[in-house]
């Protein structure tokens, strides 16, 4: 076939119109990763801790007079309020430290993975038990009318999903202190959110535009084709 074949082809309307239903295409493809990743960038799910509860420090039980109780009770909330992308998470580390920051380790936790769907919530209340709390410290000062600080940080791997588009994996990683009181429960009533120090939008956005990029690339090949 000669190269005036190859044009006459090229200038075929049937052939054009498959190069244009390849470019619309494309183009809703790139359309729904940007929205997908805009929403999930918007509104990632949260974590918040309704009870948080440490039995060894409850001076107002006047039966409870030892600190041998070395549990925590807790009650964890997870939410998705993407009303039309669910979310997978991988297991859910849980790590439990005394004082503000993470210089002292007193427990660990794993939650099993799971499925939520759109616009759900998802709880889970559990007990774990810690090793290496300075436990007269802690009681001499909310004996005293004082407070004490837990740390609990929250780490996992979750995948948001909206139709049959599965975004990959991305890390969860949020956090918040619990000032403990002599009831040995946290003094703020309402639930405590968990956040993240660090902004996650950078690397949602990064994964955007390089899907954004690849896809506005196969676009110029195929307008490359049909002109």
């Amino acid at each position: 076939m000669s190269w005036e074949d190859d044009i006459r082809a090229m200038a075929h309307p049937i052939f054009i119109l498959y190069k244009f239903c390849c470019l619309i295409i494309v183009f809703i493809i790139t359309l729904l990763i940007i929205l997908i990743t805009v929403k999930t960038i918007k509104e990632s799910p949260s974590c918040s801790v309704k009870n948080f509860y440490v039995p060894a420090l409850n001076r107002l039980d006047n039966a409870n007079t030892s600190s041998s109780n070395n549990f925590i009770f807790f009650d964890l909330q997870l939410k998705n309020g993407l009303d039309e992308i669910s979310v997978r998470y991988d297991p859910i580390n849980l790590a439990f430290f005394y004082g503000p920051n993470t210089s002292l380790s007193i427990g660990n936790y794993t939650l099993g993975g799971f499925h939520q769907g759109k616009k759900k919530g998802a709880q889970r209340r559990d007990v774990v038990e810690t090793h290496g709390v300075p436990w007269d410290d802690a009681v001499k000062a909310v004996s005293n009318g004082s407070t004490v600080i837990f740390r609990l940080d929250l780490t996992a791997k979750i995948r948001f999903k909206e139709w049959f588009f599965m975004s990959k994996k991305r890390n969860l990683a949020v956090w918040a202190n619990m000032e403990i009181n002599n009831s040995g429960k946290k003094v703020q009533k309402e639930a405590i959110e968990l956040t993240s120090g660090s902004s996650r939008i950078g690397g949602y956005l990064n994964t955007m535009w390089l899907s954004v990029f690849v896809n506005l690339f196969v676009t110029c090949l195929l307008l490359k084709q049909c002109f």
